[in-house]
């Protein structure tokens, strides 16, 4: 069992990483009040409600069982622990037939996991959900009628983008431009004849689309997005591929707003620098060498070698994450295990990542419960004091709920406390 083995090499982890904690995700506040009358003893109440920091989920399976009590189920356990939705945007899913587009509704075309982007934006803005999309271009997972010469595709992945632009880039603030480039050379071999659709892009086509992401997405951050086999396990420090790929495209002026990290595991050799923690530390601090933000952008780990190892595992990853200063969030791939497996004899070719929920069946596992507690005991702030007009506390980044209740009446407001913007609020009541 090697993620156990890894595991137990990791040690005391927790000490180090919950100063780190400390040190990178808390701050110290201050609130002032005033008003044209005169202040009294008021009884103030703070509350963090959403942190400065994704941790995300896919939500895929939104309204794809079979019952209104599934369906509303899924929601509500996904909406418990996560505060950031990856919305699908695969062109297959997106434009299954040319002319034919699945943005707003599905148009008669049933799509497993698949939900219309649009129906999941309105979701997450309702519900206070940060929304990011995933992916623009990904050379697999394409529709069957696009072109196989780059030279007709282009346009369309430029007819694509303006798309996509035009319906979301004043709700999407963050997207995948171009998910999985080093997945192109194996899969190149490994599906060249059993009739997968992919396209072979030619030299310099990272750069062609990140070129259009900067035209049609100024204003929104943009991640590369790449496989776990380049981010993780052929990491080798300043020397690994994909640290050199993306170091060459931000100093030739790239747009490239975050490095995303995929981080699907097994059972296996290859992660010990996802499941030993000072490997995983180090890891993310050369990346965060770069100057730009860190995510782990999608991540699975499998519950058949024993639920509880699964919950450990959850447990270092995230909290070594956390206490990080570059990583800006963590993507768990797939909820349900029944949103991963067949599903009413469908199933997503590629995307089945078996035991690797972290609930089956409308039940919890132990990881989503550590997952729970993590986020909103051990790293939650809340309080309340009588004062006469000014508030001092210490809490974690992010966006907090203040109740003023004096004699005569109640006031309600949300103000955001984040590392970088100013410490101290000024609230008149």
């Amino acid at each position: 069992m090697a993620i156990k083995e890894f595991l137990e090499k990791s040690g005391a982890y927790a000490v180090w990483a919950d100063q780190a904690i400390a040190k990178n995700r808390i701050g110290k506040f201050n609130i002032n009040f005033s008003s044209q009358k005169k202040l009294d003893k008021m009884k103030v109440s703070y509350q963090l409600k959403r942190h400065d920091f994704d941790f995300g989920c896919n939500i895929f399976m939104m309204d794809q069982y079979e019952t209104a009590e599934e369906n509303a189920r899924y929601l509500a356990m996904w909406k418990r622990v996560f505060n950031t939705a990856v919305v699908p945007l695969y062109w297959e899913g997106t434009e299954p037939e040319q002319g034919l587009y699945r943005y707003i509704e599905d148009n008669g075309v049933d799509m497993y996991r698949r939900p219309p982007a649009k129906k999941v934006v309105e979701y997450c803005l309702k519900n206070g959900i940060t929304p990011k999309g995933h992916p623009l271009f990904w050379h697999e997972f394409i529709p069957s009628w696009i072109p196989n010469d780059w030279n007709e595709l282009l346009p369309l992945i430029e007819k694509r983008f303006a798309e996509i632009a035009e319906l979301f880039a004043d709700d999407i603030p963050v997207l995948d431009v171009l998910n999985e480039p080093s997945r192109i050379w194996d899969m190149t071999f490994e599906h060249a004849t059993d009739g997968y659709t992919m396209v072979v892009p030619p030299d310099g086509y990272i750069e062609q689309v990140l070129e259009l992401g900067r035209k049609y997405f100024p204003n929104n951050e943009l991640i590369l997005n790449d496989a776990v086999s380049a981010s993780f396990c052929d990491f080798r420090g300043i020397y690994g591929g994909y640290y050199q790929l993306n170091k060459r495209l931000i100093e030739s002026g790239y747009k490239l707003d975050r490095i995303g990290l995929q981080c699907h595991t097994d059972d296996d050799e290859r992660f010990k620098n996802v499941f030993v923690a000072d490997r995983l530390n180090s890891l993310l601090n050369i990346y965060g060498s770069l100057g730009k933000k860190v995510v782990i952008s999608e991540i699975s780990i499998p519950s058949n070698i024993g639920e509880d190892v699964q919950a450990k595992a959850v447990e270092m990853l995230y909290k070594v994450s956390f206490s990080n200063p570059h990583v800006s969030g963590v993507f768990w791939w797939n909820l349900d295990d029944n949103g991963i497996q067949t599903f009413k004899n469908r199933a997503a070719l590629g995307e089945n990542l078996p035991s690797t929920g972290l609930i089956r069946n409308g039940v919890p596992k132990e990881s989503y419960r550590v997952l729970d507690r993590l986020i909103h005991e051990e790293w939650h702030t809340e309080g309340s004091v009588t004062t006469d007009g000014h508030v001092a506390f210490e809490g974690f980044f992010g966006t907090y709920e203040i109740v003023v209740q004096t004699n005569e009446e109640t006031y309600t407001f949300e103000v955001s406390l984040n590392k970088n913007d100013t410490r101290e609020i000024n609230l008149v009541i």
